[in-house]
């Protein structure tokens, strides 16, 4: 690979890392890709939430659920495990609560 195409690619990492916030840019780049791709159904992710510290996890996962209609679960002290058809602006819209650390997680076509 030539040296331009890692400046160029590294620039666009960069970009996308600041777009997205606290959303795992991998994870970002999956579900875009996805949605492009196959716009009439949202991909299949697998979402973990990671709160920070002293957040009461049992309102989240029942805001979570009730919200979006995910399969939710707590996990550990600080994670939720989300499971359910999302797009980035789903994404988006959880990682502006103040309380969540970041979001990372995988996407696939598995809902197709």
């Amino acid at each position: 690979m030539s040296n331009t195409a890692e400046m160029i690619y590294d620039g666009f990492l960069s970009n996308v890392e600041k777009a997205l916030g606290k959303i795992d840019v991998e994870l970002g780049l999956q579900i875009m890709l996805y949605e492009r791709k196959m716009p009439d159904a949202y991909p299949m992710v697998e979402l973990e939430i990671h709160y920070k510290n002293g957040v009461d996890i049992s309102d989240k996962v029942s805001y979570i659920r009730n919200r979006y209609g995910f399969l939710v679960a707590a996990h550990d002290d600080n994670e939720v495990l989300a499971r359910g058809t999302m797009n980035i602006t789903m994404l988006q819209e959880i990682a502006q609560d103040p309380q969540v650390e970041k979001l990372t997680g995988s996407a696939s076509v598995a809902s197709y």
